[in-house]
């Protein structure tokens, strides 16, 4: 007993040096702490510069809302009815975080600038339909500003600031089709600084110096590479901001005076700069996780491909030809730029040969094909801020401007779900109404409307119109054959898309996907994939799979030695 007490102590004293040691090396080591994960996660807003709470807006009621970040505790501060298109969007909190500015998509189709006060009283700042989409980026260091971005219809962004008093907006500086990812105002408020393209048409970004009553501007970073959403650190000596200069991005600090800039961080996967508090944490929030499209015959499903060996993990939203012969997919490309994503659409051949058909949209949602397979019918918005449904050849590899086919005011930057038929497009409007719109400019013609209590989500046809098919968000599916609608009732509790076959309609969740004969015999489960496509034979089914994780975390602020 008397040994093995003294070498149970020597022991104990090897260990305590061990980790002694381990400290003192990783000390200076930056290991973000997470402060809300889970799949309610919101990254269109901003912390306050305390840390406590941050701004978002609820993807379920549409709502700005609170998060108080250390309980988790939720503050709703706007009063969205149910029902209503209405939604918040980016939002901004005050420097003594008793205000909230906020993008608000209202009734009539087009973003207005608002503030909120933590009571909930609301009022409008700015409204001007010409500006279609406003996003409040930042606050002056006084609180009587707030430095906002204005994408108009007319293809102009416009760096502006916007006096919380009320009265016309003071535009700082105008830019093309492009827009800033981020924007910040330093702590003194004399400077703002941005990010936006060194040159029209190559990806990369660089930071800019604007002086706050736009009399000049300098640029910030030079060389090689990518820098973005840039913040204003606590002293006003800095810049932080993301870039790919080593490769991966990572966090990277500048001082505004200039010089080389110095590695912050890194290893934080796809992660978005929110905000920087007083004690100086970096309050960012993360992307994680892949999403792929895969190829398989219905009946073996276990014997599926990935569609896509180039670019694995980036890859949704396939479609195929009348034919079955092409499979047409959307592909992320470049950064993030929070609520939505850019993408490419491809198109791969039976053979395997793929081409890339680049386009001049600002968000690309989903594609269609036409009948005959030489257009595509793409569900988005375009850089004049339209939002419905375009068209673009598949034959062309040149980078197109879309032709707009249907303009929606209410609908959102996504677009309109919809499908190509021989001389018309169907496509699903309010989320209640199925509609035919003629290609020779004749009036459009309602087909059928969904009752107030359900929402149409997705739709598929045959090319003569002849069968239709419908997806309801409470687990029903609409098919309508000689112009009659009949309702399924699905083993889903929500369908979100649909897709068909000669001979049965698909409904899909996303997780699961169920087969609905159409001579009416009983549902089958086909497997657990979602992201449907399917070709008009029935003998290919493209699915996607795969979950994204987001997550909101901070990080303490010291360089890497």
């Amino acid at each position: 007993m008397s040994f093995m007490g003294p070498r149970y102590n020597v022991t104990s004293l090897v260990w305590k040096a061990i980790l002694v040691v381990f400290f003192i090396l990783n000390a200076g080591a930056q290991t973000p702490r997470p402060l809300w994960t889970g799949e309610d996660v919101n990254l269109l807003g901003a912390p306050s510069r305390d840390g406590k709470w941050l701004s978002f807006a609820d993807s379920k009621t549409g709502n700005l809302a609170l998060r108080d970040l250390y309980t988790g505790a939720v503050k709703v501060l706007t009063a969205n009815p149910a029902g209503s298109k209405e939604f918040a969007y980016f939002s901004t909190i005050s420097p003594d975080a008793k205000q909230i500015a906020y993008a608000w998509f209202n009734a009539q189709g087009f973003y207005d600038l608002r503030v909120a006060s933590l009571d909930g009283k609301s009022r409008i700042l700015f409204q001007n339909e010409e500006s279609g989409f406003v996003q409040p980026c930042a606050w002056s260091p006084d609180g009587k500003q707030i430095l906002t971005l204005f994408f108009r219809k007319d293809n102009i962004s416009q760096i502006a600031l916007v006096p919380l008093s009320g009265g016309p907006p003071v535009i700082l500086k105008s830019l093309n089709w492009v827009y800033p990812k981020k924007m910040d105002m330093s702590p003194d408020g004399q400077f703002i600084v941005y990010d936006t393209f060194t040159k029209d048409g190559g990806p990369e970004r660089a930071l800019f110096l604007l002086a706050a009553d736009g009399s000049k501007e300098t640029r910030l970073t030079d060389g090689a590479g990518s820098q973005l959403f840039p913040l204003w650190s606590v002293d006003g000596k800095y810049i932080y901001f993301a870039s790919d200069i080593s490769g991966a991005m990572s966090v990277w600090r500048i001082s505004v005076s200039g010089g080389k800039p110095q590695h912050i961080a890194s290893g934080l996967g796809r992660f978005l700069p929110l905000g920087i508090t007083t004690d100086e944490r970096l309050i960012f929030g993360t992307r994680s996780g892949e999403v792929d499209v895969l190829i398989a015959d219905p009946n073996l499903l276990n014997k599926a491909r990935r569609v896509s060996s180039q670019f694995p993990g980036l890859n949704s939203h396939p479609a195929f030809s009348s034919n079955g012969e092409t499979l047409a997919y959307l592909s992320r490309r470049g950064t993030e730029n929070f609520g939505q994503e850019s993408k490419v659409i491809v198109l791969r051949e039976s053979n395997g040969a793929e081409k890339e058909l680049p386009a001049r949209m600002a968000h690309i949602e989903a594609v269609k094909w036409s009948p005959d397979g030489h257009d595509l019918l793409v569900s988005g918005s375009d850089r004049h801020g339209r939002a419905g449904l375009f068209r673009l050849s598949a034959n062309s590899t040149e980078n197109q401007t879309p032709v707009l086919i249907l303009l929606d005011d209410q609908a959102t930057f996504r677009g309109l779900p919809g499908v190509w038929i021989n001389g018309a497009v169907l496509y699903l409007k309010n989320g209640q109404e199925l509609r035919r719109r003629p290609f020779d400019s004749g009036p459009d013609v309602l087909l059928y409307k969904a009752p107030a209590e359900n929402v149409l989500h997705g739709i598929a046809a045959s090319r003569d119109a002849s069968v239709i098919a419908v997806a309801y968000g409470n687990g029903f599916m609409g098919i309508r054959r000689n112009g009659v609608m009949a309702l399924h009732k699905t083993p889903l509790n929500r369908i979100t898309e649909v897709s068909l076959t000669m001979d049965a309609a698909y409904a899909s969740d996303g997780s699961q996907t169920w087969k609905v004969p159409l001579d009416d015999g009983a549902p089958q489960r086909i497997g657990s994939v979602g992201g449907i496509a399917l070709s008009m034979d029935g003998k290919k089914l493209a699915f996607t799979v795969g979950s994204k994780v987001t997550g909101v975390y901070a990080l303490p602020l010291q360089p890497i030695r």
